[in-house]
């Protein structure tokens, strides 16, 4: 629905990012952002949000298990409602590409119903919870592949080629062992925002890696990045491979990360010869 805006974004000055990164350097991001209710988990691309709701008692003498029992149905639907609504809010509170679902909400307010037709469908994340203080709690969850098929319109990635890639042909001439697999970016240094749609831009604002380097569908089922805390993560392998090129970022702008002309370089290398760019292949390594 909403494509990230390109007008003067790639034009960034220099001096600009190296001014900010001394303040940068201290406060690293995690890629779980946690609320009283919930968190968004922008590694896993899922969004989880609770909901309690008090078990009413009744005093009385007959049938009173019926009673309760049906006391704690109610509660049960009540928590769910107060989950979904929960949900809501967190979705709002989610990054995009710099930009959050409640500003994008703004530009386009039909995105609000669609995303209470996305939560009406949550599911339960875990057990149910019974509370000492006769409460009950439950847990609804989204992935984040439903919440980008709302938010990413068709303009701006690139076109599904059903041709055979040029890499698959040029992949059987090289060795195993020397196939580069992905590309790791460590921002640990830097205080980069998590998001759903993050660019990589060298220092001479030159895009690197963004949609036109991948299909919708790439965008919506897969994600742009991954995210991981160090190169042991298990969900790192599973995204850039047993052999991966591993670059350091020089700097960062809330969810863009920057790099030297000379790794950039080496990425558009990478996806000539083995579709790092155009397979999502790109893992981004935060405190």
């Amino acid at each position: 629905m909403i494509n990230k805006l390109v007008t003067s974004k790639y034009i960034i000055i220099f001096s600009l990012v190296v001014a900010n990164l001394s303040a940068q350097v201290n406060n690293p991001k995690s890629y779980i952002v946690r609320t009283d209710v919930g968190f968004i988990d922008y590694a896993n691309r899922i969004i989880v949000c609770r909901g309690t709701a008090d078990v009413i008692k009744n005093n009385v003498d007959d049938n009173s298990l019926i009673i309760i029992e049906k006391n704690i149905t109610l509660a049960k639907a009540e928590a769910k409602a107060e989950a979904r609504k929960n949900l809501i809010k967190i979705i709002k509170e989610v990054n995009f590409d710099g930009r959050y679902v409640k500003e994008l909400i703004e530009i386009e307010p039909i995105i609000e119903s669609r995303l209470e037709s996305l939560v009406g469908s949550a599911y339960q994340q875990g057990q149910i919870e019974y509370f000492d203080k006769d409460e009950v709690s439950i847990a609804l969850a989204v992935r984040m592949s439903g919440l980008a098929e709302i938010l990413i319109d068709t303009d701006g990635y690139l076109e599904e080629d059903k041709s055979l890639p040029t890499y698959l042909m040029t992949n059987a001439a090289i060795p195993k062992s020397e196939r580069i697999s992905g590309i790791v970016i460590d921002v640990r240094e830097h205080d980069i925002d998590p998001s759903m749609s993050p660019e990589v831009i060298d220092m001479q604002g030159n895009l690197v890696y963004g949609t036109i380097h991948y299909s919708r569908s790439k965008s919506v089922n897969k994600g742009p990045v991954g995210y991981a805390y160090s190169m042991d993560d298990k969900n790192l392998g599973q995204r850039v491979g047993a052999n991966p090129i591993l670059i350091e970022a020089v700097g960062s702008l809330d969810d863009d990360v920057y790099i030297t002309s000379m790794d950039a370089e080496k990425i558009r290398e990478a996806e000539k010869k083995f579709g790092i760019l155009t397979n999502c292949r790109i893992m981004l390594l935060l405190q």
